[in-house]
């Protein structure tokens, strides 16, 4: 788990090739808009992947996560299972689906990782929502990403904040592009980790306070778009985060943007061409007519 843009997906990715070649792995990945993004991400990578759009998990724990899991766990039947929140996402109701009733008795949880990108603690946005604060405190894994992108006083924040922490973490580690050490996987998660918002999204509602949408679209068929264009776009869009999947002139690719930066990943082609996109008080017609300016002219 961790907020937006913090590199789960990569993190998953990293840990992906240091599985055994004995062992089958599976993915779910909840995501926060209306259309599954990270699903293409991983079945490029030849990952088995269950996708729940349409809002943190915490509020869609109830059936739809339940058939998500079982569905996993029947058809795929995997040794692990990872499961990518939605960096909105409070953890809380979604640790206790999976420790209590049915799954208590089909899966061994583990310990629970959490990315935090140590820039953001100068941040009162960050450090004052409720999902935020969570994430790290339910975490028995806390890890900094993108060190390498970090001063040394945001560094320095991470490890008060750790340090901090009751019960203390079973790892703090520092890092750079998600990678971590799959060993930490196996470790033990500890039930006496407690949120400090424990009534956060207990209705299926977010609190006010996030005030987060999502923009979701998916272009007609046969769209394709100036690679060069789309790459100069992103990072001049007023958002916390994009993903995208585009036919381009150059072939197809994912977009992944955060914090103003852009990176791109050739995939086989798609059947479709779409976008997410994440932050406050969104337009949606802008957004996707500035994304209609970097098609192909024909």
């Amino acid at each position: 788990m961790g907020f937006l843009g913090v590199g789960k997906t990569t993190a998953i990715l990293n840990l992906l090739k240091q599985k055994p070649a004995t062992e089958n792995w599976a993915v779910l990945v909840n995501e926060f808009g209306e259309i599954g993004m990270d699903g293409a991400i991983f079945s490029a990578h030849g990952i088995t992947v269950k996708e729940i759009p349409g809002g943190c998990l915490c509020c869609a724990v109830g059936l739809p996560f339940q058939v998500a899991v079982n569905r996993l766990l029947s058809e795929i039947k995997p040794d692990r299972l990872l499961i990518e929140p939605t960096g909105l996402g409070h953890p809380k109701r979604t640790i206790d689906m999976l420790t209590e009733n049915y799954f208590q008795e089909t899966i061994d949880l583990r310990a629970a990782i959490c990315l935090v990108d140590p820039r953001k603690l100068k941040d009162s946005r960050y450090t004052t929502h409720e999902s935020f604060i969570d994430q790290i405190a339910l975490a028995d894994v806390a890890v900094a990403n993108k060190t390498d992108l970090a001063d040394i006083a945001s560094i320095q924040l991470f490890d008060n904040l750790i340090e901090n922490s009751k019960p203390a973490k079973t790892v703090s580690a520092q890092t750079t592009q998600g990678h971590l050490n799959i060993d930490w996987l196996n470790l033990p998660r500890n039930p006496d980790r407690k949120p400090t918002y424990p009534e956060a999204h207990s209705k299926g509602i977010q609190s006010n306070q996030e005030d987060y949408q999502s923009v979701s679209h998916i272009f007609a068929e046969q769209t394709l778009f100036d690679y060069k264009k789309l790459g100069a776009l992103l990072p001049k869009l007023k958002v916390e985060r994009i993903k995208g999947l585009f036919s381009t002139n150059k072939g197809w690719f994912i977009f992944n943007m955060a914090d103003g930066k852009s990176t791109t990943t050739p995939i086989a082609p798609a059947l479709k061409n779409k976008v997410e996109l994440i932050g406050k008080s969104l337009d949606q017609k802008m957004l996707i007519k500035q994304f209609d300016r970097c098609l192909v002219k024909k």
